[in-house]
């Protein structure tokens, strides 16, 4: 359509910020519905199965899956409510209580296989999220060319992933998708969902934004791409290792082990009109160096105070926040590396005037030296 659907932004962005302003009941005796599904002890609702018979009986079982609506929403429960009203919305104690069971945690990676197999992928390592075609790939992709309510599945699957801890998962399915839309070109109908729902499922904002670049790379014509600002997209980079690594504290805030009604990412607030502006999905940042970074801070703060410019100026306000972060970065290692000089002159200093002085005097040194200029003076 050449244009983004802001219904699916807005519906990512407040998922990506952990629901803002839901609120939940903190009574710790409350019934936790999706627990104990998962722990076996009832079915799904409504006349479903416990969780282990469909497990067992529904692997491979494609035209049961393809037909029932009922059990998506029990297998990867959301902070939301779905179709089926008989599901209950997932809580953050039950989250904190799925992470804390090895039993559940097992099954649950079981129904992920489970769906992947529906859809013709593998999961090929548990501990990465690597993922593959499967040996009846052609089969199972033209189902999911032909019934799009399994898009909808696979955005729930995609949350539902993040939830629980698994967001390395989340974009190695997304990158599978997105591959298989754009180069393989083997799922055409899926392409738009991979683009406007699956890739904003990614609340790590440089993982996001790896992905934004890869599906710009390949998407044609590269001309009507409208899931990120082009003149970023023309200068993004890869962060090296290097870089990475400094952000891991940055991007802690977006792990698993947080709780849900926790702080989010610096820019929550920002509104969605401005999102819309300023490409909020993408969110590229390009890579710049100190002296880049200094320029174009201090641009921006020659032109603050003046509406009519900051209108112009070519930085949002989450791009100074990052530039400012990165400046930090820069000076305090400066910093380091200058107190790290500091300490190797003076000691090269005091060094040098040891060899010229000698070693140092001894108490009775001192006194003789004493005694003599005494005897002197007599």
């Amino acid at each position: 359509s050449g244009r983004r659907n802001w219904n699916a932004a807005r519906d990512l962005q407040r998922y990506r910020h952990h629901y803002p302003g839901l609120i939940e009941s903190e009574n710790e005796e409350e019934e936790m519905w999706n627990l104990s599904f998962y722990k076996n002890e009832i079915c799904f609702l409504p006349h479903g199965l416990h969780i282990e018979t469909l497990l067992e009986s529904w692997w491979d079982n494609y035209e049961v899956l393809e037909e029932n609506h009922s059990y998506i929403q029990w297998l990867f429960p959301l902070r939301e409510h779905g179709m089926n009203w008989r599901a209950k919305p997932l809580t953050c104690q039950e989250i904190e209580a799925f992470k804390k069971s090895k039993e559940v945690m097992e099954r649950f990676i079981r129904a992920y296989q489970l769906m992947l197999r529906f859809y013709g992928i593998i999961l090929i390592n548990e501990e990465t999220g690597e993922l593959k075609r499967a040996e009846n790939w052609a089969e199972r992709f033209q189902n999911l060319n032909r019934f799009s309510h399994n898009n909808l599945r696979i955005t729930r699957i995609l949350k539902c992933l993040g939830e629980m801890g698994y967001e390395h998962y989340q974009v190695h399915l997304v990158k599978f998708f997105l591959t298989e839309t754009l180069v393989n070109e083997t799922l055409p109908n899926v392409k738009r969902s991979a683009l406007d729902y699956f890739l904003f499922t990614i609340r790590s904002k440089r993982k996001r934004r790896e992905l934004v670049h890869y599906a710009w790379q390949h998407f044609r014509p590269q001309s009507s791409f409208v899931w990120g600002p082009h003149d970023k997209l023309l200068k993004y980079r890869a962060r090296s290792a290097k870089s990475q690594l400094h952000q891991k504290a940055g991007d802690k805030q977006e792990t698993p082990g947080k709780k849900c009604d926790d702080s989010v990412e610096e820019d929550q607030n920002q509104s969605v009109e401005q999102e819309e502006k300023a490409g909020d999905a993408a969110d590229l940042q390009p890579k710049v160096n100190d002296e880049d970074v200094k320029e174009k801070l201090s641009e921006c703060v020659s032109k603050g105070g003046d509406g009519e410019k900051e209108k112009e100026a070519s930085f949002t306000q989450q791009e100074e926040k990052d530039l400012n972060s990165e400046t930090e970065e820069v000076q305090g290692a400066a910093e380091n590396d200058f107190t790290k000089e500091s300490k190797k002159r003076k000691l090269d200093a005091n060094m040098a005037d040891t060899k010229v002085s000698g070693p140092l005097k001894s108490p009775t040194d001192i006194e003789n030296i004493s005694r003599n200029l005494g005897e002197c003076a007599i």
